[in-house]
């Protein structure tokens, strides 16, 4: 839709629909019909800001001929959102919520409405399918459109496929972390939550500051994928290493989490945003990784839960993470031997 209607039009009916979930949900919070109409509303305008804002800044880098600034432009946003993000997570769930349990859905939904809003003097700088115009309201054929982005784009695909064996190891730590670092009926998720916060933030300034600024050859993107990857798995490692040490193995979660945020919200998107040659099929292919990342991410929670019901949560995650790393190093090596760099993609 953002490729055949315009980015910022998809963005701006993103925001009406997740809005119009949460005000249905704050008003009838025990009908289980109008939840369920909630929850399709605001998986359905999640799924149209899916990679849409960052397509069309990357369209937007191209056009003016700043592709090789990716990194320092979405290093730089999420240094902005982040904070904003951790700080209206709080006050909602701490202040508002506390006030009145519906309050946060409303004054969230009426944020998405006025940002959307926002958007309407915005539009002239939107960008279309241009190669594709056609009068009245362009066609959509979504299967066809997919094959044939992926077809046009079958290097940033394997590119897609080599980073899915992240899911692997992040999924699990992702979903039980409470559970692991709960000490007898309590753990503090609100505290564990701001540091994992800030370590992301810590990470992403540390790119910022030394990497993105600076050119990198085509083995030193990858490189720095493989180096974040290897991590990843190595710091979940200690972490269940160091169960009985409490503090020792929160800590090394964090170093988990500053790899982590520096692998998915960074490299990933910018690698996979640098390849893609086909400007005006630019945000279907973010949308076919970002399914395929969501597909993963759905089969490896579901044997992630069988292993930790099974043999404990600590097995799944180090089982995973190998399993991960092994299928990772196999791809990349295979990658290297077929030529398939960052800068020839």
């Amino acid at each position: 839709m953002a490729d055949k209607f315009g980015y910022l039009k998809t963005i701006m009916a993103s925001g009406i629909i997740r809005a119009l979930g949460l005000i249905i949900l704050a008003l009838s919070p025990m009908n289980l019909l109008w939840m369920t109409v909630s929850g399709v509303l605001t998986a359905l305008g999640d799924s149209l800001q899916s990679g849409t804002m960052t397509s069309w800044i990357a369209n937007k880098a191209v056009e003016h001929g700043e592709k090789d600034q990716l990194g320092a432009i979405f290093s730089g946003y999420s240094l902005i959102g982040t904070p904003l993000t951790m700080a209206a997570t709080f006050v909602g769930a701490n202040i508002l919520g506390n006030i009145r349990l519906d309050l946060p859905l409303l004054i969230g939904a009426a944020f998405l409405l006025a940002t959307s809003l926002t958007i309407i003097p915005l539009l002239k700088y939107d960008s279309q399918n241009l190669a594709e115009a056609e009068e009245g309201i362009p066609k959509l054929n979504l299967v066809a459109d997919v094959k044939y982005t992926v077809k046009q784009e079958q290097k940033t695909f394997a590119w897609i496929l080599l980073l899915l064996p992240v899911a692997i190891i992040s999924a699990g730590p992702l979903d039980q972390w409470q559970m692991y670092f709960q000490r007898g009926k309590t753990v503090n998720s609100g505290t564990i939550s701001v540091l994992m916060s800030l370590a992301g933030m810590l990470a992403i300034s540390l790119y910022n500051r030394y990497v993105s600024k600076k050119p990198l050859s085509n083995k030193g993107q990858t490189r720095l994928i493989v180096v974040s990857t290897v991590m990843m798995a190595a710091t979940l490692l200690g972490v269940v290493g160091l169960k009985n040490w409490y503090y020792g193995s929160l800590a090394l979660f964090m170093l988990h989490t500053m790899f982590g945020s520096l692998e998915k919200n960074m490299l990933g998107g910018i690698v996979l945003q640098t390849t893609i040659q086909t400007e005006n099929r630019r945000a279907t292919i973010m949308s076919v990784a970002n399914a395929l990342d969501a597909g993963a991410e759905v089969v490896i929670l579901a044997i992630n839960g069988f292993l930790s019901d099974r043999y404990g949560i600590g097995f799944a995650w180090v089982s995973l993470a190998v399993l991960g790393l092994v299928i990772f190093l196999l791809a990349i090596f295979g990658m290297q031997s077929k030529k398939l760099e960052v800068e020839e993609i």
